[in-house]
């Protein structure tokens, strides 16, 4: 009994130490997603500023797949040790499990989340040559010819098809969803003409409406953006249930120390003030997300609520 306490009593004193001198190593940060899109640029920024803050190096690891499962699954696998980190997006912390038959990983069992980061907002886009000139013009026009107007995916699944699949909901406009494999293809038939139009995050789109390729018609946020001022919101046209976007949030695995859970939040809570940071999600028409732990359940409780009421209706299941 006494060997047994006192091996107790070490350990925790070398829990204690361990956090106290934490991090002392690299950290790893897994981005379940490809190099080069909106969600490795996120995951990128916010690594770079938590190693200054931390003073350590924060390297991210691309393992892309499965929508993003692959790597989540990998990342709750990892020892709970405060080295390993994931990059968490809708889709991975909230749609996956909605729509997928085999996640091999539950988000709110096997991490603990350090906090929500950045959101998104999306914004519908129409190829140049529709002639809808407003969300309004488009409903009507998808309300008078059922199925003749379509709208890209990313993919089964995706927050892109989830987000079209909200707006014929909200709306009752008979649009026809088109899947393309991932969000780059998605926007390119749009821009080939294949397909009518997208709703997807502005950081996805913004260069092609930038060049005249693709027309903002509403943005489905609760206010106007910076970098789209004269597009209105659905909420401004009468459409206030078409509200989506893509956001993204940092987890450990769950059994990670108490303590070094603590610094890791309150090194996020510092980043996302920090000027820079900031400034340079700004530019992406992306928002930073201070949100108290209450607020970020209570966001995330609504998403859940949200993306399962519009998978069900569709029907959408991936085996």
């Amino acid at each position: 009994m006494k060997n047994a306490l006192a091996a107790f009593l070490l350990l925790a004193a070398c829990s204690t130490f361990a956090a106290d001198d934490y991090p002392a190593k690299p950290i790893q940060m897994i981005v379940p997603f490809p190099a080069g899109g909106p969600a490795d640029i996120v995951g990128r920024l916010y690594a770079q500023h938590l190693s200054a803050v931390v003073g350590q190096p924060v390297v991210t690891l691309n393992r892309d797949g499965a929508s993003g499962s692959i790597g989540t699954a990998a990342a709750a696998r990892a020892a709970p040790d405060g080295y390993t980190l994931i990059f968490g997006t809708t889709s991975t912390m909230v749609v996956n499990p909605l729509v997928m038959k085999n996640v091999h990983y539950d988000f709110w069992k096997d991490f603990a989340l350090i906090g929500l980061i950045a959101n998104a907002p999306h914004i519908l886009a129409v190829r140049d040559g529709l002639p809808a000139k407003s969300a309004t013009d488009l409903v009507a026009m998808a309300k008078r010819d059922p199925g003749k107007y379509t709208i890209a995916s990313s993919g089964v699944g995706t927050i892109v098809q989830m987000a079209a699949e909200l707006l014929k909901q909200e709306t009752g406009a008979d649009l026809l969803v088109v899947p393309f494999k991932g969000g780059q293809p998605a926007t390119l038939g749009v821009l080939a003409g294949e397909v009518d139009m997208i709703v997807n995050d502005l950081t996805a789109l913004k260069s092609n409406l930038a060049r005249g390729q693709l027309r903002a018609l509403a943005v489905a946020h609760t206010s106007r953006l910076k970098l789209l001022p004269d597009v209105p919101t659905f909420a401004e046209l009468g459409m206030p249930g078409v509200a989506s976007s893509t956001w993204w949030g940092i987890g450990t695995p769950v059994k990670t120390p108490d303590a070094m859970q603590a610094r890791l939040r309150a090194a996020t809570a510092k980043i996302l003030t920090d000027q820079d940071y900031v400034a340079r999600l700004a530019s992406m028409a992306v928002e930073p997300m201070n949100m108290t732990p209450d607020q970020a359940s209570a966001f995330v409780a609504g998403e859940v609520k949200k993306w399962k009421t519009v998978a069900a209706a569709a029907k959408i299941q991936i085996d």
